[in-house]
């Protein structure tokens, strides 16, 4: 079945909508037909630069423009239910930038309105369609690192990559609801959810060490997972440089990957220890993506580097979309997903308010505001 692209209503014109959102819009064969910021002169820019005949006066009429047949919700976390409700009731199908919103009562409104409407909603983790990611899930899969016991994960990046420095929302807790877990610790959060499965329990501590914010800027995470594997997540934003390794450790191997890779002391994408012959554990297709750590030999046991052909996500992002409108698919993401994901930020800032394991599912809908310092 061949794939029709959508009319978007885009909502939101910030760095991420117009260096990722609709260049990736306009490449799957995607209309942006109407577009709303509440800062007009980004709006206008975006517009311009993308060929959006409508320049909306607010969410609701970019959502309500003739002919959109669904909304992009990229703005900040606090507006995601209203704008989402909105375009659910119009008929619309929705893409949600994560987080779903700030509140676990918010998630829970979008879904059911998006159940009422019959209308698609999909969360736009983005990561789940880096190649990384997809080779690794497959490797899990197909059994070749057996039973995951333990993981660590590092995100890292300068406070300096947020566009527009402190007048960014993200620094203001009404508008995003916290800072770094619940921003880009999302993407991590997600990564692992559809790697390992739920989480049965969160540990979180939290910090704040410079001095332009009182908000998190570094975030560590003990989970339990369901399955009873054990493991750790961190991010910072006072590193120098951007870094993203993932480690898991199985009882056949041990696997790391780094999305995006960028840093020098990562030798590949995907690098997976096995103590048999490769050729006989790893599938084709798989097989095929792999680099012999010396040009002259073979696949040796031991470290083996994988290099799957690069993604653009973004755009990817955007097919799997356009698929799940026209019903070949489930979305990959769905909102339950951006719920699960919040609730790990909700048990977070509570473990990390009350000092102790927090289990989830949490048995209340209480919102725990983040830490402030």
């Amino acid at each position: 079945m061949e794939i029709s692209p959508l009319k978007i209503a885009v909502l939101g014109a910030g760095s991420v909508v117009i260096k990722h959102h609709l260049p990736a819009l306009k490449a799957v064969g995607g209309c942006a037909v109407s577009i709303f910021d509440p800062a007009t002169k980004a709006s206008r820019s975006a517009a311009a630069a993308f060929e959006i005949p409508k320049i909306a006066s607010s969410a609701e009429e970019a959502i309500k423009t003739a002919g959109v047949e669904a909304v992009l919700i990229a703005s900040p976390n606090a507006f995601h239910r209203e704008q989402a409700v909105i375009a659910f009731q119009a008929g619309r199908h929705v893409l949600c930038e994560k987080p779903v919103c700030i509140k676990l009562t918010d998630a829970k409104a979008i879904i059911d309105a998006s159940e009422q409407s019959g209308k698609v909603l999909q969360m736009g983790f983005h990561h789940r369609y880096s190649s990384e990611h997809l080779c690794v899930k497959r490797l899990i899969e197909c059994g070749a690192v057996g039973d995951i016991r333990s993981f660590n994960g590092n995100i890292s990046e300068p406070l300096e990559i947020i566009p527009g420095g402190l007048k960014n929302y993200r620094f203001d807790a009404a508008l995003g609801g916290g800072f770094t877990l619940i921003d880009v610790g999302q993407h991590r959060i997600d990564q692992i959810r559809d790697l390992l499965g739920d989480v049965a329990e969160v540990s979180c501590e939290m910090g704040s060490f410079l001095p332009s914010h009182n908000l998190d800027d570094c975030s560590i995470l003990t989970l339990l997972m369901q399955s009873g594997a054990i493991g750790s997540l961190n991010w910072h934003r006072f590193s120098r440089a951007f870094t993203s390794p993932l480690m898991l450790y199985g009882t056949k191997a041990t696997l790391g990957c780094s999305a995006f890779i960028t840093a020098p002391f990562q030798s590949a994408p995907i690098s997976i220890y096995l103590e048999q012959d490769p050729s006989k554990i790893l599938p084709p297709d798989i097989l095929a993506w792999t680099r012999p750590t010396r040009c002259w030999g073979d696949l040796e046991p031991g470290w083996v580097d994988i290099w799957p052909p690069r993604t653009k996500t973004f755009e990817e992002q955007f097919r799997s979309f356009f698929k799940a409108v026209q019903q070949q698919h489930k979305p990959k993401a769905n909102g339950m997903d951006g719920y699960n994901a919040l609730e790990i930020v909700q048990a977070a800032y509570r473990s990390y308010e009350e000092r102790q394991v927090v289990k989830l599912p949490l048995k209340d809908g209480n919102h725990q505001e983040p830490p402030r310092w």
